[in-house]
Formats: structure tokens, sequence, C-alpha cells
């Protein structure tokens, strides 16, 4: 009599390793934390957003890693797509090169390219999405890696008009050195483009906070400071 089939086990959901500090500041001092058997108790059945008290970063708690996301969601995003890139316009109407950064399949560059035909897009990915995207022809070179992967930084620095991080920042474990990487592949006068899904979730917990850190780093703020969307200049003098 054979033996009865084993029972299915639903998959783990992609999360990341959960956090006990803040990824923007590093204090412990976080809020909305997972109570019973979320993650940090090693059931990875949920995500909540966490805010940090110190800084007021708001990030979700485990964060999820890269993976395709659902149909319904790309269709939504396509349409946010076309308006970042329309946004960018009135600043840099025609650049010459563009890194779009955690491309995935290079969905926004595919919508990009519509407004701007002559532009040679590139993206980067931490997956193996970006060398489909090639294939497809969405994009003319890609990476497989970070910004902040030290081969990839030296490869790509001072090389692009514009860096676009489309709901990227906040999908990753530490947004301020990503930020500080993309800055450093952009030509002095080049241009960056974040969008984040949710204004709560912009660095900081606020878009302000994300427009102070780029003065500080030698940027102008094309923008205002309560968009979701935040254009900004490197400046000639920034490092």
């Amino acid at each position: 009599m054979s033996a009865p089939p084993a029972p299915s086990v639903p998959p783990v959901p992609p999360y990341g390793p959960y956090r006990e500090d803040c990824p923007w500041c590093g204090s412990r001092r976080l809020r909305g934390r997972p109570r019973g058997d979320g993650p940090r108790q090693g059931a990875p059945h949920r995500s909540v957003l966490a805010r940090c008290s110190d800084c007021r970063h708001v990030f979700h708690n485990p964060l999820l890693t890269p993976g395709p996301e659902h149909p319904a969601v790309r269709a939504g995003a396509r349409l946010r797509h076309g308006l970042a890139a329309r946004a960018l316009i009135r600043h840099c109407p025609e650049p010459e090169s563009w890194l779009d950064v955690g491309t995935g399949d290079a969905d926004f560059p595919h919508t990009a390219r519509t407004h701007f035909p002559y532009t040679s897009f590139d993206g980067l990915d931490p997956t193996r999405r970006v060398l489909r995207a090639r294939a497809a022809e969405r994009v003319e070179e890609a990476f497989v890696g970070r910004l902040t992967d030290p081969h990839i930084a030296a490869r790509l620095r001072g090389r692009y008009d514009v860096v676009s991080l489309f709901q990227h920042l906040e999908r990753v474990p530490d947004p301020r050195a990503e930020l500080w990487a993309a800055l450093r592949v952009l030509r002095p006068g080049g241009h960056l483009l974040v969008d984040a899904a949710d204004p709560r979730r912009l660095l900081l917990g606020h878009p302000v906070g994300l427009s102070a850190e780029l003065v500080a780093r030698g940027c102008t703020v094309l923008t205002g400071s309560r968009a979701h969307r935040v254009i900004a200049r490197k400046d000639a003098s920034a490092p």
C-alpha cells in the first residue's frame, strides 16, 4: 500500500530578514512591529509598515525581496510610469543616457522610451530579470547587482544624464547608501528622478527629508517638497 501524499506546504512569502533597526538612521526605536506569530518569530506571513521614532523613516518590515508584481499592479504602474516620464521632460527634454535602477523587466524604460525616443536606456537590477529585458530590447545594457556593489559603482561612475529610482528606495536595506550611489553615477548637471509608491514611505517618512538629503549632497531640488515624485539636478560642484 502506497504512503499517503505529503500535505502541501504553502510557499514562504518572499520576505527579507526582519530588521531590529532603522535602515536609514540605525535607531532601534521602531513602531508598528508585527506581534505574535509574525516574521520576528520565524513565520514570515506578513510584512507591516514600521516607523522609526527618531528619524520618522517608514519602511516595510521585513522588506519584500524583488520579484514579478501582480498584473493588476503592473497595469496601474504603467500610468505612473508615463506621468513620471512627462514630469522629467520639463527639466531634461533630451537626455543622451539614462539608467533605471531596480528596473526588473524594464517596464519603466519601456514606457519612458515613448517620450524619449532618442535616449539610450540601461537597466540595473539585483535579479536576472534585467537580462531578459535586454533580450527583449527594452534596455540597451543590463547590469545585475546593486549600485552599491564596488565593481558596478566603478564602471558606471559619472556615466548618465538621468538616473531613475522608481519605487526602489523603499525596498532596499540601506536607502541612504543607494541614494548616494545613484548620485555618483550621474554626470554633473544630470537629473535624478525618485518616485515612491506611497509618499509616507519616502526617506525619513516625508518627502522633505529626501529633499534635504539631496541638497546636502550638492543637488538642486526642482519639485515641491510634498510631492511623491522628486526630481533633482546634480550641481557641478557635487561630489
